[in-house]
């Protein structure tokens, strides 16, 4: 990946509904070579898929949740397995540290939080503790990928 694929990534992250044309423009290509590009990027899968940033209370979703999870390690695999099919859950992750795991989830209030915990969480093959943590008040979301490729000494 060069500079130009960088900037590339950068501009259609922050506006990924922008034509090649307006894309072109902001790097210095034509459309065509953006379009290009573009497709590489996807192809080699360094871009995902394209999507909306939602709101969540707008969706009725007014609690996030931070999970420590501890399992049985001869459970990892039935584990993730479960995680994976559990729509609740928006992200896991393996950690290092005291936790296995950590995973973030939404609820609607602190009630629907609580029915996930006890009927689904809980539930999760191999659980041996989990630590949930009620986020308060979110001070960033959604950070640009691309800002972590750049080098520290340039990020303003």
């Amino acid at each position: 990946m060069n500079v130009l694929d960088q900037k590339i990534l950068k501009s259609i992250e922050s506006n990924g509904r922008q034509s090649f044309q307006e894309l072109g423009s902001d790097i210095g290509l034509s459309k065509t070579a953006c379009w290009a590009r573009v497709q590489s990027l996807e192809k080699n899968g360094v871009i995902l898929g394209y999507g909306a940033k939602l709101d969540p209370r707008s969706l009725g979703l007014g609690v996030f949740a931070i999970i420590q999870i501890m399992i049985d390690p001869s459970m990892r695999k039935a584990f993730e397995t479960a995680v994976q099919a559990n729509p609740a859950i928006l992200e896991c992750h393996t950690i290092a540290g005291e936790a296995d795991y950590v995973m973030k989830v939404a609820c609607r209030d602190v009630d629907d939080l609580d029915n996930l915990l006890r009927m689904h969480i809980s539930l999760l093959p191999g659980l041996q503790r989990s630590t949930t943590m009620i986020c308060m008040n979110t001070i960033k979301a959604g950070g640009a990928l691309t800002a972590a490729i750049e080098p520290r000494d340039t990020i303003r």
